[in-house]
């Protein structure tokens, strides 16, 4: 469960996430076990936050059972880059925007992160 409202407006004033997004059009999503989340990110900002992924797909899609999500975003330093280092998280899709938008990625578990600890997102409820 994830506030998406929440997640929209904390994007929307992350450096890194706005920045490294100035010259992109496209979707992340984000497969968190059975949860998935959408974001639809255009110019720098974010216009669409769903966890009704249209059927035309993503540009890259970030994925993994909840648990490790937890690892990751837990822990008392952010671990996410590690996780998908070491194949604990896993990136589907178009790789080379996932690259050329690391910055943006990390923003993003910046921002994950930030909710998890404060409780306004919440993994693995009911799997």
């Amino acid at each position: 469960m994830l506030d998406l409202t929440k997640l929209s407006e904390l994007l929307g004033r992350n450096e890194n996430f706005v920045s490294s997004t100035k010259y992109f059009d496209g979707s992340i999503q984000l497969n968190l076990g059975k949860e998935k989340i959408w974001i639809k990110a255009f110019m720098g900002r974010v216009i669409l936050v769903t966890q009704e992924p249209p059927p035309f797909g993503f540009t890259f899609a970030i994925e993994g059972p909840p648990a490790e999500w937890r690892w990751a975003l837990g822990g008392a330093k952010n671990r996410f880059r590690e996780a998908l280092m070491t194949g604990r998280l896993a990136v589907q899709g178009n790789r080379i925007e996932f690259s050329r938008i690391g910055k943006a990625v990390h923003g993003l578990s910046e921002v994950l992160r930030r909710m998890l600890q404060d409780g306004s997102m919440r993994l693995g409820e009911g799997e």
